[in-house]
């Protein structure tokens, strides 16, 4: 099985997660309140999907930050509740294997202001504020950082990746918007007071996520050149593919293959020629990747599985949706 986010005709953001076999039929579905991603004038903000899978179940986050728990058994069911303000608001999130443990980086941009005079922008007024928030599944949130920087600045937001062995993983980033390369930034274990404890893959890698036993694909030195790296730092293997938008760099669960959304790379075997226009999404296991092929006017088809050892031969899941992760 594996889960799946859908969004509602002309929103920008998935209000609808599901739990779905391979022949595409949904084991368990849920509705929730989109999110409303931030207006930052003359640039995008990278956003963490709404969606994560740890274990046998999807942990999803809804506009308002409340956290639930969908399961092909049952739910949902709320297991946190990260207070949002309307709009203006980039969170990331992160569940501990257990599903024990969740904890969340908060990041509320000024609110917008009058247009710019000769632009089509609007001013933003006020600071920028951050939390690092965490919550014992279904109970109270506690804020381990708050930090506030006056209009013109930028605090230090952590915003969770991951959870490893070593404990939960926060990514550092270099920006909070870009207007072009975004390269994630460093990953640290932090530990229960939301403290840098140990920085994973290495002095020189930046990344935008982790996987469950560790392998991260790094980029360094500003680059965007893709290096496969265990959470010590220790080379694995050196990519060519590159990562524009560090958000979207995928490593397999086994280390052995990195995708980004527009290619696809093993270990072994080198480039996978993928369809033309297949957006890449993820990894349903070490060697089958799913994704959706983005036609010329923007428009996305179904849902696809290919298998690496047979890249010719597409598997249509028959739905209009984005995936999240193989469920265990």
């Amino acid at each position: 099985m594996f889960a799946v986010v859908e969004g509602r005709s002309g929103a920008a953001q998935p209000g609808t997660v599901a739990i779905l076999g391979l022949d595409g039929k949904a084991r368990a579905t849920a509705t929730f309140q989109p999110r409303v991603g931030p207006v930052i004038p003359d640039a995008y903000t990278p956003l963490q999907g709404v969606a994560q899978v740890v274990g046998s179940g999807v942990y999803y986050i809804d506009g308002a930050g409340v956290v639930r728990l969908l399961t092909a058994a049952g739910g949902p069911r709320v297991v946190a509740t990260f207070p949002l303000q309307p709009a203006q608001e980039d969170t990331w999130f992160a569940v501990s294997p257990d599903g024990s443990n969740i904890v969340a980086g908060i990041v509320t941009f000024p609110a917008l202001g009058p247009i710019i005079p000769g632009t089509g922008w609007n001013s933003l007024v006020g600071p920028t504020r951050f939390d690092l928030e965490a919550a014992q599944a279904g109970g109270q949130t506690k804020t381990l950082v708050h930090l506030e920087a006056p209009a013109g600045s930028e605090p230090t937001p952590l915003f969770p990746v991951g959870w490893t062995s070593a404990g939960s993983v926060v990514m550092v980033p270099q920006y909070l918007t870009s207007q072009n390369t975004w390269p994630g930034g460093p990953l640290y274990v932090i530990d229960a007071q939301g403290k840098q404890t140990q920085r994973l893959g290495g002095s020189d890698c930046t990344a935008a996520s982790i996987t469950a036993n560790g392998y991260i694909p790094c980029t360094t030195a500003g680059g965007t050149g893709v290096s496969v790296r265990t959470q010590s730092g220790e080379l694995v293997w050196t990519s060519r593919l590159d990562a524009f938008g560090a958000w979207r760099v995928l490593v397999s669960p086994d280390g052995q293959a990195v995708l980004n959304d527009g290619q696809v790379e093993t270990h072994a075997g080198g480039l996978v020629a993928m369809p033309s226009g297949f957006r890449l999404q993820g990894w349903l296991n070490a060697s089958t990747v799913v994704g959706r092929v983005q036609n010329e006017n923007g428009d996305e088809g179904n849902l696809l599985w290919i298998d690496l050892a047979h890249p010719s031969t597409v598997h249509d899941l028959g739905l209009q949706a984005d995936f999240v992760a193989k469920v265990s």
